[in-house]
């Protein structure tokens, strides 16, 4: 006969389940056919001031959530892009989305407050790390059960990035970091050079169907739109036909 404490312990167990789930969920919503959406949640960045005025992270990750996204990245910088760690723990209350936490990610304190946020991905950016740095954050990540986005801009760092241990996808951002210029061929050209077993995510500049079509058929996993969805919110209309 089953005591209450065995009822206790299989119910427990069901929900370690979930939770394991749920930690690895943000790679495998990138895995499905065709091309999938990271929505951003993003107020202001410093080339462009604020992007929406009428900023709400709740409304939003409904909005992308019911809009057909396959993750939300949310922006927790504060002092230049007037993000807040706290957006991550108001869209996983509306949301079941995982959560990319995009931030200037470098030191080991960063991912141990990822994980604590809630976030189920965070996002490193090759052109602040080190290699070093990177394999450091990338091992640490890993043990916490975080899935990793490793954003380059450059053929250098992409090559830099491939020589490391547990890189699972890659972010090709098309923004010159010196003269924030958009080459939106950046990512068509880099994404050929990433090795099957690697996703591979396209960032940065897209504001119409036709350059989405265009990163699909090049067998490009994701894109990563931010300002693109508060300027050009007709591209939702992309993944709700779809």
């Amino acid at each position: 006969m089953k005591t209450v404490l065995d009822k206790i312990i299989a119910d427990k167990k069901k929900s370690i389940e979930a939770l394991y789930e749920n930690n690895f969920s943000f790679l495998k919503n990138l895995q499905k056919p065709g091309l999938s959406l990271i929505a951003e949640i993003k107020k202001a960045s410093p080339s462009r001031g604020v992007v929406r005025a009428d900023f709400d992270p709740t409304e939003l990750a409904k909005q992308f959530t019911h809009s057909g996204a396959s993750a939300l990245s949310i922006l927790t910088e504060e002092d230049h892009f007037l993000g807040n760690p706290t957006y991550i723990k108001q869209a996983r209350a509306v949301s079941s989305l995982p959560i990319l936490r995009k931030d200037f990610i470098i030191d080991p304190i960063q991912v141990y407050e990822s994980k604590f946020l809630g976030a189920n991905a965070i996002l490193l950016i090759k052109a602040i790390l080190t290699k070093d740095q990177c394999q450091t954050l990338l091992n640490l990540a890993k043990d916490l059960q975080l899935d990793i986005l490793i954003e380059v801009h450059t053929e250098a760092e992409l090559n830099d990035v491939l020589l490391l241990k547990n890189v699972q996808a890659i972010g090709i951002n098309n923004r010159n970091l010196q003269t924030f210029e958009i080459d939106l061929n950046l990512a068509l050209t880099l994404a050929k050079q990433i090795p099957d077993g690697i996703l591979s995510v396209a960032e940065s500049g897209y504001s119409t169907p036709e350059q989405l079509h265009q990163l699909e058929k090049a067998g490009i996993n994701a894109v990563l739109i931010g300002e693109g969805l508060a300027t050009h919110p007709d591209l939702l209309t992309f993944w709700r036909n779809s």
